[in-house]
């Protein structure tokens, strides 16, 4: 299985999407990996003359996705999210309509037929760093149609927003996207120290660092996410920082400055709670009116500060809005959890294989408190669990981070 079979796929994937109508409801995730996906096949799709009804969610969970399903006749297409919950998207769809799922983290089967899960690990395309959400849109859009190679920037923008370069520069097929970009002048390679490549857009007179700038896109979707983050994330995607983005972003900056600011001082005075393995904190409603996507930016915003542990991971919580824009609201008391690395750790994890990655974790801790489960990698992963469940999550993590460290 490689790339060949990938692209086979996803042809199949499009001749559902021809005769399913010409309607589709493209549900995506809210950071730059899926605000990039979705302006990547949104633009492709509305090209190929579909109507798109875009979706911004930041978690697949089951009473989402149900609402989702009963109230959207139309084919649904989910993009950076849904791999790994395509059981839970099987059991909202029920043989309803064609659902396709485009996806590059650790993947389930399917229990619904009318539900094709063209997920990239399935086909040896590795999620963690070789091919971005983004990346998977890009080529499912070139197979739409070769005309929109013109995307390419969109994809290697959310490649990098979702860190595939930390390693010193894109790879394997993030680099075949970040290749078709160089060669139509979209982006330009700077070679820094130690051989690390910092990418420049350049479609405008002025080349842009894209690292920040996928940075304000995942700041639109996040801190903007219950407002009008998200469209304008979608279209700086396409478009730049344009005037009316640019104030925007300034605003939902110091909104989450000033939230950052006071988390940390009392995570510094000693607000995170320990067991041998992990540390970690709540924030409860202290992040409203941001979206629950923010308490894993920034768990990741402090993962190599002093006050952290470098051998352990990193938990934090925020509790859940009952409002999903778009979708309606929900009677529910529940936490979203985020979990990420501090930087030897997350060595360990990736390079020398000696500790668990959050991809085994999480999703086994998850089942034994009642969480939902998707979207999960060795070096990133969350999940949401009811109120009052998040020591007991914690605990269940820890239990498997000893066992597995016993075997």
């Amino acid at each position: 299985m490689g790339k060949a079979d990938f692209l086979d796929e996803i042809r199949r994937g499009i001749g559902l999407l021809r005769a399913g109508g010409r309607e589709v409801a493209l549900v995506h995730h809210n950071d730059a990996d899926g605000l990039t996906s979705a302006a990547i096949l949104q633009t492709a799709l509305a090209r190929a003359g579909f109507s798109v009804h875009r979706i911004c969610i930041e978690r697949v969970h089951p009473p989402i996705i149900a609402r989702i399903h009963d109230a959207f006749p139309m084919t649904i297409f989910y993009v950076d999210l849904g791999g790994q919950a395509a059981p839970a998207i099987s059991e909202a769809n029920r043989g309803r309509r064609t659902t396709l799922i485009l996806d590059h983290h650790h993947p389930h089967k399917p229990t619904d037929p009318r539900v094709l899960n063209i997920a990239t690990e399935f086909f040896g395309l590795m999620g963690d760093m070789d091919i971005s959400a983004s990346t998977a849109a890009y080529f499912f859009a070139l197979e739409l149609d070769p005309a929109n190679r013109d995307l390419a920037h969109a994809a290697v923008l959310g490649a990098v927003g979702d860190e595939h370069d930390r390693e010193g520069g894109l790879v394997k097929e993030n680099r075949e996207a970040l290749m078709d970009a160089v060669e139509q002048g979209q982006v330009r390679i700077e070679i820094k120290e130690k051989g690390r490549e910092v990418y420049l857009l350049t479609r405008s007179r002025e080349a842009i660092p894209m690292a920040p700038l996928s940075v304000a896109v995942t700041t639109f979707g996040g801190v903007g996410y219950y407002a009008d983050g998200p469209d304008l994330g979608v279209r700086v995607c396409l478009e730049g920082l344009f005037p009316q983005a640019e104030r925007r972003l300034k605003d939902l900056r110091l909104t989450q400055q000033a939230a950052y600011e006071r988390t940390t001082a009392q995570l510094r005075r000693g607000g995170l709670k320990q067991t041998e393995h992990i540390q970690w904190f709540s924030v409860g409603d202290e992040f409203s009116p941001m979206g629950v996507k923010i308490i894993g930016e920034y768990c990741w915003d402090i993962r190599n500060e002093g006050f952290i542990d470098p051998e352990k991971y990193i938990v934090g919580f925020q509790n859940m809005a009952p409002e999903v824009p778009g979708v309606g609201a929900f009677d529910w008391a529940q936490t979203k959890a985020s979990m990420r690395l501090p930087t030897p750790l997350e060595h360990k994890i990736l390079i020398d294989r000696s500790m668990p990655g959050l991809a085994y974790l999480v999703p086994e801790a998850a089942k034994q408190v009642g969480g939902s489960i998707d979207a999960c990698h060795d070096y990133t992963a969350a999940t949401i669990v009811d109120l009052g469940q998040e020591e007991q999550l914690v605990m269940a993590m820890e239990a498997l981070i000893q066992a597995k460290l016993s075997e």
